[in-house]
Formats: C-alpha cells, sequence, structure tokens
C-alpha cells in the first residue's frame, strides 16, 4: 500500500497511508447521492410552499432555489470544516483532509480546496485525476493550493514506531474522550519525545512540562505520573483515529 511520508515542522516524520484515487472517486459519487438526496427530499417536502411562491414572482422563486441550493453547492465546505476534513463520503471510505504538514486544516484551507474543486473536476474529473496519480503527494489543484492532502483514517505512523501505541485489544476502553482536540502533529510530537533516547533526566523535564500543557488543552486532571499520562494520550488518540472517529 502506497504511503505519503512528510516532515512536520518539529522534525517528526509522518508515515500516512495515502488514500487511493478509487477511494476518492467513490467517496465522491456517495457525497453527491446525498446532496441529490437532500435536494429531493427537500423539494418534496415543501412542494406546496414551492408552489405558492412561484405563483407570486420571479424574484421570489429565484430567491427560494438559491436558499435551497446553497447547502449542496456548499456540502464539502461545510462538512469538511465542521468534521475535521471528513464528509459523510469520506467516512465511509475511510478518508479523510489533513494538511502537509501533519496539522489540522484551517477554514481557508477547506474553502480553496471548495472553491478550485470545479476546475478539478472539469472535465469529468480528468484534470483532478491526472493531478493526483502524478503529483508527488497525490493532490488536485485544490490540494495544492490549499497545502492539504487525503489520507487513510488509520492512524499515521512514526517511522520505526513501537507498534504498541498502535495496537489495541478487543478490551482496550479510552481514558479521555476529547483527545481528538490535539492534532496529529502535536500527538506524533508527544510520541518522538516519549521514544526519544536522550538523557533521560532532560527528557523527563520535558516530558513534566509537555504533560501539564496538554492537561490544559484538554482540560483533565490525572494522578499518572507524566510518561504515563502522555502515553495515554497517544494511545487513545489512535485508537479513537483508528475507528475514523
Amino acid at each position: 500500500m502506497e504511503s505519503i511520508d512528510i516532515t512536520t515542522g518539529q522534525n517528526v516524520i509522518i508515515k500516512y497511508q495515502a488514500a487511493s484515487l478509487i477511494e476518492r472517486f467513490c467517496a465522491l459519487l456517495l457525497d453527491y447521492i446525498f446532496v441529490v438526496i437532500y435536494l429531493f427530499t427537500v423539494i418534496f417536502a415543501l412542494v406546496e410552499i414551492l408552489d405558492a411562491i412561484l405563483n407570486s414572482s420571479e424574484a421570489g422563486t429565484v430567491t427560494l432555489i438559491v436558499i435551497f441550493c446553497l447547502p449542496g453547492i456548499a456540502y464539502h465546505f461545510v462538512f469538511e470544516s465542521f468534521m475535521g476534513g471528513k464528509t459523510p463520503g469520506k467516512i465511509i471510505m475511510k478518508i479523510r483532509v489533513t494538511h502537509i504538514d501533519g496539522s489540522t486544516p484551517g477554514i481557508g484551507s477547506y474553502f480553496l480546496r471548495w472553491l478550485l474543486m470545479p476546475i478539478d473536476l472539469f472535465p469529468s474529473g480528468g484534470i483532478g485525476g491526472l493531478f493526483i496519480v502524478f503529483s508527488k503527494h497525490h493532490q488536485r489543484l485544490g490540494d495544492m493550493a490549499a497545502g492539504t492532502i487525503i489520507v487513510k483514517t488509520n492512524p499515521p505512523v512514526l517511522l520505526d514506531l513501537d507498534k504498541s501505541y498502535y495496537e489495541f485489544s478487543d478490551e482496550y476502553e479510552p481514558t479521555f474522550i476529547h483527545v481528538d482536540r490535539l492534532s496529529e502533529g502535536q500527538i506524533l510530537f508527544i510520541t518522538k519525545l516519549l521514544l526519544d533516547p536522550q538523557n533521560k533526566a532532560a527528557v523527563e523535564n520535558s516530558t513534566a512540562e509537555l504533560a501539564g500543557k496538554v492537561k490544559q488543552i484538554l482540560n483533565v486532571e490525572s494522578k499518572a505520573d507524566s510518561r504515563r499520562f502522555l502515553e495515554t494520550i497517544v494511545r487513545d488518540y489512535n485508537y479513537y483515529a483508528g475507528l475514523g472517529i
């Protein structure tokens, strides 16, 4: 399975599993099906109101059509912005949008992807498909402009990483449910620190400081020592990421 190696700003090397062209196409097709279902449902449910307004004025008709079409037109932008780079189609195909440096994309990145989608899909997705196949990180034009990539929702891994951070028994129960407030880049930075073979005293000091910052971000308390706390955070994050949550 093809992978993408990304170096973050903290010099952490992340290995992502790249989403294939077929997976991206299937996710897009599913999303379009959901959009069509939405439009037909809304029009059918409000047909009597539509008839009343259509008989009133042309301006009212145009306004109503625009209002009903907006959610469908902005579908990808809205879902990706509020669902962490996912749409219903992407969730089903277990892929998502992430920033090329491993961080969570901002609303501007999602907007650029959405804005350039018509170009990537013309004609019939040929332009975007060619860029996905032949570009280094399998990016369409919208991804290149936004600095994003499409990857599988399987947790990204550090090169030569201890597998215990990514393998879970059927009985595993996460301790912290809000770990999604941390970005992938932050999680991998924590992981690198935990695996750092440097001077033990220096690592312990950094670990204690980092644990304090993580507790502030997540607004949690823990009686475990700093290292055990951070190890739990990493495992919980990767557990949820593996479920595509």
